[in-house]
């Protein structure tokens, strides 16, 4: 029985599927609208588990591509009204929770079909 593999988590998630997905998404996104190849192939060995976000946050490249960024964001979000923030906040919050069902989902399909259960060896023969 042939399972696909299932996709790493980040590290800083903490096993929490729905914030892994959310926070691979935004890197992705940034990635897509990066033209710095380093930036990209980070992006990428972060998304495949083969680098840890965690230790990825002090890299040069990270701080190149997400600075500039982050001022901006930074000054938009000052310049929101008291409304405007609370209503950014909500649609975050709801946006987190439809992901967070959707990863439920997915997992209960999962275990519905078997394939998150790593640890049933019924099928095998260790008898040869």
């Amino acid at each position: 029985m042939n399972q696909p593999e299932p996709e790493p988590a980040l590290d800083i998630a903490r096993g929490d599927a729905a914030l892994s997905k959310h926070l691979k998404n935004s890197l992705n996104l940034l990635r897509s609208k990066s033209d710095d190849p380093e930036f990209k192939r980070l992006v990428d060995d972060i998304t495949a588990g083969r680098r840890s976000l965690r230790d990825a946050v002090t890299s040069p490249v990270l701080a190149r591509e997400l600075n500039p960024l982050m001022d901006q964001a930074t000054q938009h979000y000052r310049n929101l009204s008291e409304e405007e923030r609370e209503e950014l906040a909500r649609t975050g919050e709801r946006q987190f929770a439809e992901l967070r069902q959707e990863e439920e989902q997915e997992a209960a399909g999962r275990a519905e079909t078997g394939e998150d259960d790593e640890g049933d060896f019924s099928d095998r023969n260790w008898v040869r």
